[in-house]
């Protein structure tokens, strides 16, 4: 840790009259998005089954439909137990596991917390399915989120990033000048 570089120290030196929003993202901003990771510990010691699971849920062609909204993970697990054989069990453990071993990236959260203090309007901005989402920001780090002001999530719009009109939304429904937000 001695040589990390503490990135929410740049906020000490933040020209805060520029800005009157700040636009967080979730996924390896403020919750840790690691599937290596997720697969080893809910499949340990199945090197296999940890590869398949990355490849065919995490990699599969039907993860942009949960971040999309077009696809929930009890229709997805039929799906891939058709498709590839693995219990739908074994495609909703690695489906919902991954929720409860997330964790906070604290540095997102210190930067969140310095940019509130300084009196910064704060949003979030991220590509998440609907079941993650709900259960991250409603359970598991509900008094963490309670900093931040409007949402923009992929799967209650149907639009993702990168595409423009993920990006037009937020700027609507969120009142935002662009030239002001970070």
């Amino acid at each position: 840790m001695e040589n990390a570089v503490r990135f929410d120290l740049a906020y000490e030196t933040m020209p805060w009259d520029a800005v009157d929003a700040v636009v967080f993202d979730i996924g390896n901003v403020l919750i840790r998005y690691a599937p290596d990771n997720f697969v080893e510990m809910l499949f340990p010691g199945d090197e296999k089954k940890q590869q398949d699971m990355l490849d065919q849920v995490y990699g599969g062609k039907y993860w942009p439909s949960f971040d999309r909204g077009t696809m929930g993970y009890d229709e997805a697990a039929q799906l891939l137990h058709e498709e590839y054989g693995y219990s739908v069990e074994d495609y909703l453990h690695a489906l919902r596991g991954w929720l409860n071993i997330k964790p906070a990236i604290e540095e997102g959260w210190r930067a969140a917390r310095k940019c509130k203090e300084m009196g910064k309007k704060l949003y979030l901005l991220s590509n998440y399915p609907k079941e993650g989402f709900e259960f991250l920001s409603k359970q598991k780090f509900a008094d963490r989120f309670e900093i931040f002001g409007e949402a923009v999530v992929s799967c209650y719009l149907h639009q993702m990033k990168p595409e423009k009109e993920i990006y037009q939304t937020l700027i609507d429904t969120c009142g935002i000048d662009p030239s002001r937000s970070l």
